[in-house]
């Protein structure tokens, strides 16, 4: 076997805990299982660049503030972004504030489905909508700047992400989105559905043209991730090849390490393990042939480093439709 590169990119999950009942996960449902401690965390590689930290609701463990800096100093500073629900506002305020004396650009995304009544839907909880909305204003009046809201398109909802990514802009936050995806040891879900080509066609068309006529390049970038979610969700295949496994790990809490969100073949358990021991593991390597060439999902956990590795591709494609953009069609 040989020696594979060690990974960029993670997802590494906290808790199953979370005090959201949504429509698109029923991750609330599984046992939790947090036998990771601090140390463990520490364990990552320290190659990661890119870390979202993520739940359930991350907010939720007490050390969560212990665990992202112990996975911050190992990796030399990556760059984190911690995903919340945005309904604890004053522990996701206060834990932030915490972490931002000593890592000053750390990120949070909080996820927001629908304006009003259609968040609490999508949400399954009563002032979901509020409770968002005053995280997201509470992280604007302390200036925040690593903020971004996260939208799970649906057939629910997909009419409102121009109405979600508005506000965004309005406050000077990032905008991101990806389509509902299925999973058995993420999202504890197989319901899922495709969205209307049409309505996602519409509500994508708009932010992809928005952030083309931006000035900012990573924003350029979004709007070609967000061409491979429309053709992911019209076609079932990837824009790029899948580097789950290679150039990405999901870290679950009960310490196993899944080459992605959606696969559910473990490479080996971190608790009792280095994390060096798990990914030069046979059984890594075995599971890295078993999934060469996956369409289970587009998502950019998986899609970042393909993107990177993918430059001169996606900047075609960027300078030709930007010019598209400019001139009106």
């Amino acid at each position: 076997m040989d020696k594979v590169a060690y990974p960029a990119d993670a997802i590494i999950a906290v808790t199953y805990r979370c005090d959201a009942r949504c429509q698109m996960c029923n991750i609330w449902q599984i046992e939790p299982q947090e036998h990771l401690t601090v140390e463990d965390y520490a364990k990552v590689p320290s190659t990661l660049r890119d870390v979202n930290i993520s739940g359930g609701e991350a907010f939720m463990r007490k050390d969560i503030v212990d665990i992202v800096k112990a996975v911050h100093d190992k990796c030399d500073g990556p760059r984190i972004v911690i995903s919340t629900n945005g309904f604890r506002t004053e522990q996701v305020v206060t834990r932030m504030e915490a972490l931002r004396k000593s890592i000053p650009d750390i990120g949070i995304g909080v996820s927001l489905d629908g304006i009003g009544e259609i968040h609490d839907k999508i949400r399954g909880i009563k002032n979901a909508y509020d409770k968002t909305l005053k995280t997201l204003q509470a992280l604007k009046e302390r200036e925040f700047k690593n903020v971004r809201i996260g939208f799970t398109a649906m057939n629910d909802n997909a009419q409102e992400m121009k109405k979600v990514y508005d506000l965004a802009q309005s406050f000077g936050f990032q905008f991101t989105t990806a389509v509902a995806q299925n999973s058995e040891i993420y999202f504890s879900t197989q319901k899922n559905e495709q969205v209307q080509d049409g309505v996602l066609a519409d509500a994508l068309g708009y932010v992809i043209k928005k952030e083309l006529l931006s000035y900012h390049p990573k924003r350029w970038m979004r709007a070609y991730f967000e061409s491979g979610t429309l053709l992911f969700n019209e076609e079932k295949r990837r824009l790029l090849k899948c580097r789950a496994g290679i150039d990405f790990f999901y870290l679950a809490p009960e310490g196993l390490v899944y080459p992605c969100l959606t696969i559910p073949s473990s490479m080996g358990d971190l608790k009792g393990h280095t994390f060096e021991e798990i990914w030069q593991s046979d059984t890594a390597d075995k599971v890295r042939r078993e999934i060469d060439g996956c369409e289970k999902c587009w998502m950019i956990c998986t899609a970042r480093s393909a993107l990177k590795q993918h430059l001169p591709t996606a900047l075609t494609w960027i300078a030709k439709e930007k010019i598209k953009r400019h001139l009106g069609n």
